[in-house]
């Protein structure tokens, strides 16, 4: 049973995309990390592939070629097998944020390349960690931030797309407070100024599109060094 209320959530359009496979790598890390949190989109979900299979199960029968299934085994037999990821939290991360570990979705795992500390993560401004996440796409960027209680990241903007989704505590911008489980999309015509909350701080998962575009003096210094 949780013991917190999620409050916002993907698009139906994002779910839908997801659950037909026509998300983008990083799109669908961060809303199979979100659903992993939250039961209400995972079953939104979960109705959109039934439906999708009902259509694929009805379909008027097409004719394929004789060596498909060949070719299919072909191609998957020197595939190395990877380990069954369940959709829950059955990984942590050791984070300077408190003094437990902070359970994460399982999705999340191959992407902190063993780095489970926080204290081998990178450090910029007001002491905020963080761990660049890579995705074959290279028009997608991601960074896991641990932004200590009560400190701001410096007003920025988006070039593109950006979605944050909270693994641990919460923050709050000019357009509202976000906690555990939250995923908040902004637009590129949005600017704001997160800051962690003051309590516990905030652990979460940024994926983006094209640059952030930071505003200000520190901002500068940011932009110049490619953060």
């Amino acid at each position: 049973m949780h013991s917190y209320q999620i409050n916002k959530h993907p698009s139906y359009d994002m779910l839908l995309n997801h659950a037909m496979g026509n998300t983008s790598e990083a799109e669908s890390l961060i809303i199979s990390c979100h659903i992993a949190y939250c039961p209400i989109c995972k079953k939104e979900i979960e109705k959109y592939e039934e439906i999708g299979g009902y259509y694929l199960t009805n379909h008027e029968k097409l004719n394929v070629s004789k060596d498909l299934w060949k070719n299919i085994l072909d191609k998957v037999e020197d595939l190395e097998q990877e380990h069954k990821q369940n959709n829950y939290l059955s990984h942590s991360i050791k984070s300077n944020l408190t003094n437990d570990v902070i359970k994460i979705p399982s999705f999340l795992t191959k992407y902190l390349e063993k780095m489970h500390n926080t204290d081998s993560w990178k450090s910029t401004i007001n002491n905020v960690k963080y761990k660049d996440i890579k995705f074959k796409d290279s028009n997608f960027k991601g960074k896991l931030l641990e932004i200590p209680a009560g400190k701001m990241m410096p007003k920025h903007g988006h070039e593109a797309y950006e979605a944050t989704l909270v693994l641990h505590g919460g923050y709050k911008d000019e357009k509202g407070e976000y906690n555990l489980g939250d995923l908040v999309v902004a637009s590129s015509d949005e600017v704001h100024s997160p800051i962690a909350d003051t309590n516990t701080g905030c652990l979460c998962l940024v994926v983006y599109s094209g640059e952030i575009q930071f505003k200000g003096l520190i901002g500068s210094i940011l932009n110049l060094s490619k953060f």
